[in-house]
């Protein structure tokens, strides 16, 4: 049996808010789940290099997508088990983890997909019921603000089913267990849920802004710093519009601008390209961590009040 958090009060606590601002500080899963990323990136554009066309696009967004999915995953393992109080896995056991689960995601979220097509065919089948002769017009009265609410409660739903599939799955559930505990959960407690979800958003959103600000204070710290030594290299040769020329698809014309500028101004803005990425990735990866160990610690929250004996 594991720990189970302290949840007396008989509902959803908004203590994990706090909890989940300490995915910042934990850097295993934001190593797992960067370095994926990274990887995944590399891979895609290796690929799209290889085999220029829809082959290779194909090719490397697929693999771009296992990257993040294996990502996703063990670095959502190793918060759960931070969410549950106990010793973190290692990042090679979280990986394989990840090797092991991703299918059991995508079957789940397909499962999930049918579900909602189900419901929908019905929704239509109801509405074909407006066509019958004598009485059909007369169902469009109450079918259609029925339809209104009913499609308002059913994407609510939806989103909470979807959020919680990925915490099931972490915290070692079988598809059929996660699907019946996820819609248990949404069906119950969709407003405590659905309020933390959006709270953790705008947490997610508030890490976000400081990153970039912190990001851009450092950014700007450097450029004071360099520009004794470096201030030919950032301020000219076109500045920041030599940077964004290397980007440009045509390679001619990014080779034509390296042999007219001298090795210190190229690998200036090489530099500060690699400071942009990285930068790129932290405000992408460090909110991102933040939402998902909240919602570790929404999901065992949650189970702990609808199925306790599944902790």
């Amino acid at each position: 049996m594991f720990p189970q958090p302290n949840n007396s009060h008989g509902d959803l606590s908004f203590g994990l808010l706090l909890q989940a601002s300490r995915g910042v500080t934990l850097w295993r899963p934001n190593i797992v789940y960067g370095g994926s990323l990274v990887i995944g990136a590399i891979f895609w554009e290796a690929l799209t290099d290889w085999n220029p066309g829809p082959a290779g696009e194909l090719l490397g967004a697929l693999f771009f997508g296992l990257a993040l999915l294996i990502g996703y995953l063990a670095a959502g393992r190793m918060l759960i088990f931070h969410a549950r109080g106990e010793r973190n896995l290692g990042i090679w056991r979280s990986l394989f983890f990840a090797a092991r689960t991703w299918p059991r995601l995508l079957l789940l979220v397909l499962m999930e997909a049918l579900l909602l097509l189900g419901i929908g065919v019905v929704e239509v089948l109801a509405f074909g019921l407006t066509q019958l002769p004598a009485f059909g017009a007369y169902l469009v009265v109450p079918l259609f603000p029925l339809s209104v609410l009913f499609n308002a409660v059913l994407l609510i739903l939806a989103l909470i089913v979807f959020n919680l599939s990925g915490p099931a799955l972490w915290h070692g559930e079988g598809v059929g267990k996660a699907l019946r505990h996820t819609i248990t959960i949404a069906s119950n407690r969709p407003g405590a849920v659905l309020l933390m979800m959006l709270l953790l958003g705008v947490l997610s959103g508030a890490v976000a802004l400081i990153v970039i600000v912190v990001l851009y204070g450092g950014y700007a710290l450097t450029l004071a710093v360099a520009a004794p030594f470096l201030g030919s290299a950032l301020f000219s040769n076109g500045g920041g519009e030599a940077l964004l020329l290397q980007w440009l698809p045509s390679m001619d014309v990014a080779a034509q601008w390296q042999a007219a500028v001298s090795p210190i101004v190229h690998w200036t803005h090489s530099g500060q390209r690699l400071a942009w990425f990285l930068a790129g990735i932290l405000t992408f990866l460090l909110p991102n961590v933040v939402f998902l160990l909240g919602m570790a610690h929404l999901y065992l929250e949650a189970l702990e009040l609808e199925a306790p004996n599944d902790l």
